[in-house]
C-alpha cells in the first residue's frame, strides 16, 4: 500500500449537464479517486450557476469523508475553499461525525481534523419566486412514513433507491427521485489491502446531495426526519462522547441549516421534537405506512457497492435497530399485528435478551436506535401488560426495564409530547399534530 500522506486533498469536480451527473476528485497517499453522482431525473437547467457551484463544493468536502477514512491523517486540504458556514460544517462532520470510526479503530479521541482551506464569501441570494416542492429525503423506516404522511405535497429522495424505498413512496403516494452515489471501486480496493474502515456520517453525505438535488430540481425546502433521540451519545470512550448518530443530531442541523441556507434551499428536521415512541405511536395507526417500512440495516448492506441482494430485503429481527422498532412498535400493536408486520416475534426468544438489553445499557450499540430511558420505558411497560408480559424476553427483562425506567423518570405516556428545541419554520410547525392527535393508545 502506498506511503500515507500527511493530507487528503479535495481536488476538483466537474457537472455534466448532458449526462445528469457530477463527479468528485479526491487524492490520499498518493493515490487518486473519483466518485461519480448520477442524478436520475430531469434537471432544471436554469438553476442558478453560483449557486451549483456552492452546493458542489458542499457536497464535495462531505462526500470525502468516505476516502478520508482510509488513512485519516488529521489534515485535509480543500482546494477550492469553503465559506464559512461550509468550513464549520467540514469541521463538525470530520471530527464529531468520524468519532465511532475513531473509537473502533483506536484513534485519539477527539478526532480532531486540521481543514485547510481559503475561506471564501457565500454567493449573493436571490429572491425565489413560485412555491417549490419540499423535497423529502427518505431512508424507508418509520421516521421516513411519517414525514411522508405528514408533507404529502412534497418528492421524496432517496440515494441508491431500492424496492423498500420504492415501497414506502409508494405508500405515501409520493413521487420519489433517485440518486445514485457511485464510490471510486480503489477504494474497496484500499481498504481490503488494510486501509482503515469504519462508520462514516451518511446523514451528513445524504443532506449534502440532498441541498445539491434541490438547487437542480428547484425544490425546497429540505425536510429531514431526525428525532431528539440523536442527541444522546452512543457510548463515552476516554471520557468523550461518541455519538453513532451524530450527524442526525440537532447540532449538526443547526450548522447544516446555516450552510443550506446560503444556497436558497431551508434545511430541517421535521421530527425534532418527537421521541422514536412517539414517532411509532402516529405510524402505527396507519397501516399502509406501517406495513411498507423497512429499518433493518442488514436489509440494505451492498446498495451503495451495486450489491443489495433484493430478494432479502427483510427484518433480520437480530440487529440493534431490529430489536428497537419491534419493540417500540409492540407497545402500540397486538403480538399478532407486530408479528405480521415484523414476519415474526423476537421477544419469543430468550436468547434475544442480551440484545435487548443493549439498548439501555451504559455502551449502546452503535446503530440508529432511541434513547436508552425510552428502550427501558418500553420494555417495562410491555412487562405490566396483558398481551406482552408472559413473553420470554419481555419476562426476563421487565423488573430490570422498570428500575431502569423508574431511575430515569420516564415512562410511555410521558414520551408521546414534543418537547425540546427545533429550528421548524411556523408554517410547518403544526403538520404533526393531526397525526400525533389520532395516533394510537398503548396495548393492555
Amino acid at each position: 500500500m502506498p506511503t500515507c500522506d500527511r493530507r487528503f486533498i479535495v481536488s476538483q469536480r466537474t457537472f455534466d449537464w448532458d449526462a445528469g451527473s457530477a463527479e468528485f476528485y479526491y487524492e490520499l497517499a498518493g493515490d487518486k479517486f473519483i466518485e461519480r453522482v448520477q442524478f436520475d431525473f430531469d434537471l432544471k437547467q436554469d438553476a442558478n450557476e453560483r449557486h451549483l457551484g456552492a452546493a458542489l463544493d458542499l457536497a464535495h468536502v462531505v462526500l470525502g469523508t468516505s476516502y478520508y477514512k482510509l488513512h485519516a491523517p488529521g489534515e485535509v486540504h480543500v482546494e477550492r475553499g469553503l465559506t464559512p458556514a461550509q468550513l464549520a460544517v467540514a469541521e463538525a462532520t470530520y471530527d464529531l461525525g468520524l468519532r465511532e470510526f475513531a473509537a473502533v479503530n483506536g484513534l485519539p479521541l477527539p478526532h480532531h481534523v486540521i481543514i485547510d482551506a481559503q475561506t471564501r464569501k457565500a454567493v449573493n441570494r436571490r429572491k425565489r419566486t413560485g412555491e417549490r416542492a419540499p423535497l423529502l429525503p427518505i431512508g424507508g423506516g418509520k421516521d421516513s412514513a411519517l414525514v411522508l404522511a405528514a408533507v404529502p405535497e412534497g418528492r421524496a429522495l432517496t440515494i441508491n433507491p431500492t424496492e423498500a424505498h420504492r415501497r414506502v413512496a409508494a405508500a405515501g403516494g409520493t413521487p420519489l427521485l433517485g440518486v445514485r452515489r457511485v464510490l471510486d471501486p480503489l477504494l474497496a480496493a484500499r481498504t481490503r489491502e488494510g486501509g482503515l474502515n469504519g462508520h462514516v456520517p451518511v446523514t451528513a453525505i445524504n443532506s449534502a446531495i440532498a441541498t445539491l438535488v434541490a438547487v437542480l430540481a428547484d425544490c425546497g425546502p429540505v425536510i429531514f426526519a431526525n428525532e431528539r433521540s440523536a442527541d444522546e451519545e452512543t457510548v463515552l470512550k476516554q471520557g468523550v462522547p461518541v455519538n453513532h448518530q451524530y450527524s442526525k443530531s440537532f447540532h449538526f442541523e443547526q450548522l447544516f441549516s446555516t450552510a443550506s441556507r446560503e444556497l436558497e434551499v431551508e434545511y430541517f428536521s421535521l421530527t425534532r421534537q418527537l421521541s422514536e415512541i412517539a414517532t411509532v405511536s402516529a405510524v402505527a395507526s396507519l397501516p399502509a405506512m406501517r406495513d411498507s417500512i423497512l429499518s433493518c440495516n442488514r436489509a440494505y448492506k451492498g446498495s451503495i457497492i451495486g450489491e443489495l441482494d433484493c430478494a432479502r430485503q427483510q427484518w433480520c429481527l437480530e440487529c440493534a435497530k431490529c430489536c428497537f422498532t419491534f419493540l417500540s412498535f409492540a407497545v402500540f400493536l397486538t403480538p399478532r399485528q407486530t408479528g405480521a408486520m415484523f414476519g415474526g416475534n423476537p421477544l419469543h426468544d430468550v436468547a434475544m435478551v442480551p440484545g435487548f438489553r443493549a439498548l439501555w445499557d451504559v455502551e449502546k450499540p452503535y446503530d440508529c436506535v432511541g434513547e436508552r430511558a425510552e428502550s427501558a420505558a418500553a420494555m417495562a411497560y410491555l412487562f405490566g401488560t396483558s398481551a406482552w408480559g408472559n413473553f420470554a424476553v419481555v419476562r426476563a427483562l421487565g423488573n430490570e426495564a422498570q428500575l431502569v425506567a423508574a431511575k430515569s423518570g420516564v415512562d410511555v405516556n410521558t414520551l408521546i409530547s414534543p418537547r425540546g428545541p427545533h429550528i421548524i419554520p411556523n408554517n410547518y410547525t403544526a403538520r404533526l399534530e393531526p397525526l400525533l392527535r389520532n395516533s394510537l393508545s398503548p396495548v393492555r
